[in-house]
């Protein structure tokens, strides 16, 4: 009978655990003008007048404004902005990106307390731009055809200050990520000091990449250093990891994009890899309904409102491209964790 009521006892303490007793989750969602999200709120707001188009999109917003979740915070570290998560974290305040249905999905699978850190920049690259420690830089011959460019349209360009410039938003990123964690009590106000893990690494970037050969052949090799110096500097060397593979023109990929979208294919492919990196292709996610609207919005401005915001290659601005976006790269954080 003594063994039986500690057993009870134990389940009791255990079923009674809170959020606030178990360690705090953190997800990193990181890239470029797509991670950022062009998505204006105004197309959710209109989808969920057409009672066609309003499916899957009802829950964000209620009793006549957009929902805040309290068990899911975010911190966008370039727009300074931090909060429980809604609408207004993307790219501006009146957009969204990938973060709301993956917070949302996120927020849904998990009992624990949920903080998304948002570490994405506008128009940059792998190759420059988050280069990390490990990656490999261009050789001295493109650096001096860059220079030799530069002086035939007289513009100013300094090596040195070229090459210093290389990773700089990798750092950032780190910084920002750094300064996050030390204060986790402003970013996640449910958080109680219970501790905190790094639960997943979300990447979703690739157009900057696709206008230099170097850029664009040195993509999965760099791609591979970066998920290496990620996990080593944030010293989670098992850190789930997602690359959101590029998805313009859907099935009619070609070119550039195409290379791009299958070196971040192949890097999750990679022996090291297997098991532990997911790639996500956002090619099946491809709004061909927007795309069309887009070309007929002058004609049709309703269903353009109801469907998209932006060009081509910020995905149309589409709700729906974003919202199974994040949901995918939500679903493939938990297939990791597993």
């Amino acid at each position: 009978m003594k063994k039986l009521t500690l057993l009870l006892l134990a389940c009791s303490l255990s079923s009674g655990l809170s959020a606030e007793t178990k360690k705090l989750k953190i997800f990193i969602l990181a890239g470029q003008s797509n991670m950022q999200g062009h998505c204006t709120n105004s197309v959710i707001e209109n989808r969920l007048k057409d009672p066609k188009l309003k499916a899957g999109f009802e829950k964000y917003h209620q009793g006549g404004s957009f929902v805040k979740r309290e068990d899911v915070f975010i911190n966008h570290i370039e727009k300074e902005m931090h909060g429980a998560l809604s609408v207004g974290y993307g790219a501006t305040k009146d957009k969204i990106g990938p973060e709301l249905s993956f917070g949302w999905t996120i927020g849904d699978q998990l009992d624990e307390g949920v903080l998304i850190i948002k570490a994405a920049w506008g128009g940059k690259s792998l190759f420059r731009d988050f280069l990390s420690p490990s990656g490999k830089k261009p050789d001295a011959a493109f650096v001096q055809a860059l220079e030799e460019r530069a002086k035939k349209k007289k513009k100013p360009f300094s090596k040195e200050e070229y090459l210093e410039e290389f990773g700089h938003y990798y750092r950032m990123m780190m910084t920002g990520v750094d300064e996050t964690l030390g204060n986790l009590k402003t970013y996640a106000p449910n958080y109680k000091g219970q501790g905190y893990e790094i639960a997943g690494f979300v990447w979703f970037q690739g157009f900057n990449d696709k206008f230099s050969d170097h850029s664009t052949g040195t993509y999965q090799e760099n791609m591979a250093h970066f998920i290496r110096d990620v996990r080593k500097d944030l010293k989670s060397p098992k850190l789930p990891f997602v690359i959101g593979a590029m998805g313009h023109n859907g099935t009619a990929q070609k070119g550039t994009t195409k290379i791009l979208a299958d070196a971040q294919i192949a890097t999750a492919q990679m022996p090291e890899f297997k098991g532990n990196v997911i790639t996500v292709k956002t090619a099946d996610f491809w709004d061909y309904d927007a795309a069309i609207a887009f070309k007929n919005k002058k004609e049709d401005a309703d269903t353009w409102a109801k469907l998209g915001s932006n060009q081509g290659y910020h995905y149309f601005g589409s709700a729906a491209f974003f919202e199974k976006t994040g949901a995918a790269f939500a679903e493939a954080i938990v297939e990791l964790r597993k």
